[in-house]
Order: structure tokens, then sequence, then C-alpha cells
């Protein structure tokens, strides 16, 4: 059998006397096709489930270059008839759905370089990592989770392409600054189940799901491939063929689909606040391993200034209730954190709902334990702190944490 072995994006195939070939020298017949911009590519997947698995095939086939995978599940059997990359023993293994769709997007295409990280895009993932991102493509079940993707990639300029599946039909949304916003295009319904979501003082009724969305392999595999190709425009840097600002709708059951303008931005949107560049200050000296403590001294002596609050997109869970037994209990953990499998350890019977009786959105000196690491408070590697100051508001990235950005 050929022996294979990996250089940059080609394959080289010994003792067979074929000659060597770039993976993308189809690819390459095309007049437009910059294999350089696509092999050195960072692209971002959020959601490794049946559209994610289509998603990550398809950059996988297309020989871009890194690939940073977001997801907090597991593989069950359902997911089997919808995702091209799982397999049945998977579920024995109870692996995370990131690290397979990681391990095997990796067996289609040598030369793809993953990187895998099992939890929440709302907290888990720094935004300075997706500054660093070319592109970020969506493949999500839910509205809170969108809204998050929308204003972090607002806020570090980046293009997402949002993508949506049910029974036979599907949508892309390709949302870019300044021509098209996610959270603009939310009616009252949705912000109506946003903040019921948001609000809800008992933490599993506000986590909990509709149900399972029917869905088909048939679906995933036509809106990803759309959400890919989009991809590649952008990566090329092709705004004139963009779907920017245009939403595309697929329905299989009738036989049409349709393109058409959506809703133009509004001037006030909260989604709508961008970083720019040279507002970003940039540490080294900062990580997500150092305490409470000494990340507000570093703050403090840098900003000559006492009054210091990090702000946070996230409440931390400082005291809840069983509310049927009315007993209380001190606790610090972020609130996305608080799965329901941690709370039934408050729970005096099965059940009982559990909630929120004090919390904090934001870190300063009198935080109840300043030598917890900011990791410990849900804050991730490669963040961008929002520094509160007696003056003004500032941006500051834990620069320090680098190394987190560790493709394999």
């Amino acid at each position: 059998m050929a022996k294979t072995s990996k250089k940059g994006s080609k394959l080289k195939l010994e003792n067979t006397g074929v000659k060597t070939e770039h993976w993308d020298d189809t690819f390459r017949l095309m007049s437009w096709w910059d294999a350089d911009r696509v092999s050195k590519a960072n692209v971002m997947v959020v959601g490794a489930g049946a559209l994610g698995n289509e998603v990550l095939k398809n950059l996988a086939l297309m020989n871009v270059g890194s690939i940073f995978i977001v997801d907090f599940d597991t593989i069950e059997y359902a997911n089997l008839c919808r995702s091209v990359l799982f397999r049945t023993q998977d579920i024995k293994l109870n692996k995370f759905k990131c690290e397979i769709a990681g391990e095997r997007i990796k067996d289609i295409n040598p030369n793809v370089k993953v990187q895998t990280v099992n939890g929440d895009i709302m907290i888990d993932v720094g935004l300075g990592v997706l500054r660093r991102m070319d592109v970020i493509i969506g493949c999500l079940d839910n509205r809170i989770a969108r809204l998050f993707i929308n204003r972090y990639a607002y806020k570090v300029g980046k293009v997402w392409i949002d993508g949506a599946i049910e029974n036979l039909s599907g949508q892309l949304n390709v949302y870019k600054n300044g021509t098209s916003c996610y959270e603009c295009a939310l009616t009252n319904v949705d912000w109506e189940n946003i903040r019921f979501k948001m609000g809800c003082a008992d933490i599993a009724q506000r986590n909990s799901t509709q149900g399972r969305v029917p869905t088909t392999p048939i679906s995933s595999s036509i809106i990803a491939a759309m959400q890919v190709q989009e991809a590649i425009k952008v990566i090329h840097g092709n705004e004139k063929q963009s779907m920017a600002g245009e939403q595309f709708k697929y329905d299989g059951m009738n036989n049409w689909i349709i393109q058409f303008k959506t809703e133009p931005v509004r001037e006030e949107c909260d989604s709508h606040y961008v970083i720019k560049d040279e507002e970003l200050i940039k540490s080294k000296e900062l990580t997500n391993e150092m305490t409470i403590a000494e990340c507000l001294k570093w703050l403090k002596a840098h900003f000559k200034d006492d009054e210091i609050n990090i702000q946070l997109n996230y409440k931390i869970i400082l005291e809840i209730a069983s509310m049927k037994s009315e007993i209380t209990y001190e606790l610090i953990i972020p609130e996305p954190h608080f799965s329901e499998n941690k709370q039934t350890i408050y729970q005096a019977e099965p059940g009982e709902p559990i909630g929120i009786t004090k919390y904090a959105d934001r870190i300063n000196s009198k935080f109840p334990n300043l030598d917890l690491k900011l990791k410990d408070v849900g804050i991730p590697p490669l963040h961008i702190l929002t520094v509160e100051t007696s003056e003004d508001t500032y941006f500051v990235e834990l620069t320090g944490d680098e190394s987190f950005l560790n493709y394999n």
C-alpha cells in the first residue's frame, strides 16, 4: 500500500510512481481560487450537530487550513441519521461532538489543523479568539446563542454566517458590520422568548428546550454547502458576490428557493458597538490564569485609578434558593455553567425549582473571593475585558493567553 506524508497542503505519494499533487489541484483550475488564502484561513464553526457536521466536512474538503470547533454536547443515537461524521461506536466513547468531529475531518483531509472547545460560545470562548478568525459559521438551534455571536462578531469586525434547518427546509443569512445584523431583524416575539429565557428565575426552566427539532441530512447538506460557499467568498475578500444583506430560504417539500433583501440595519442597536484596533489594549502580562486580585491590581496601576469594574455579559451566581423548601446556599459559579446536573445537589426534592437570589454582573474589589482565578468566574482564555474606570470604558485583551490557540 502507498504511504502518505503531509507537507503543507501537499499530499506526497511515496513509492507509487505518482507525481506529487496538491490536495486542491482541481480547485486551482478555477481562475479565482487562491490556494494560499484558503490554506492559511482560520474558520470558527459553532455547533457540531447535523448542520455543523456538513459544514465541517465541506471545510475539510475545500482544504481550509485551520478550523476552530465549539460545541458542548455529546453524541446520541438520534444524531447518527443526520451526522456524516459520527458513528455508532462514538456513543459508547462518551466523547463530545466537537472532539469526534475534529478527529473525523482530519481523517478526511490530513492537511487540516483543528482545535476544539467543549463549551458554550456565550462564555467559554474569548473575544480575542474570534478576533483572530477570518470568518465565523453558526450552526445553532437557539436565538440566545445567535444573539451573542452577533454581538461578538460585530465587536471584532468579523463576518458570521448563520444557518438554520427544520424538516426539509432551511435558511441562511450572512451578517456583516454595517450591512446586516441578526439583532436588528429580531421580532417582538423573538425578543419575548429571549427575555423570558434570560430573565427566568428558575434556572432549569430557562435552560430547557422546546424538544428535538425534526431535521434531515438533506436540508443540512444544502444549507451547509451554501454556508461554506459564502465563507470561501469571505476568505477570498469577494464582497461583490457575497450574500451579506440578503436571506436565502429553501423549501424542499414544495421545491422552491427564494433569496431576498433583509431589513436594513437600524441606527440604534446594542450589537453595533465595534472595538477599533487602536482602542484595544493588548497585554501579554494578562492571562485568565491570574487571580482576580492580580488582575485588578494590574488594571488599577495601568489606568492609575482605584475605581475599576470588569463588566460581564453574564451573571455570577452568589446565592441560590430552593423555592419550595426555601433553603438558601452561597456559592460562586458563572450562571451558564450551572447545569441541571449541578442544580440537583441543592434540591430538597426531585424537580424542585432553583432560583437565583444574589448575583454579580461585574467584578471589582468588593467581589466575595478575590483569590479565585479569572477562569474560575467564567472568563475564558484570550478574552477581551470590558473595563470601566471612574472616567471611561476601555477594552483590554488577555494577550498572555495567545498560546491557547494551538491547532493540531
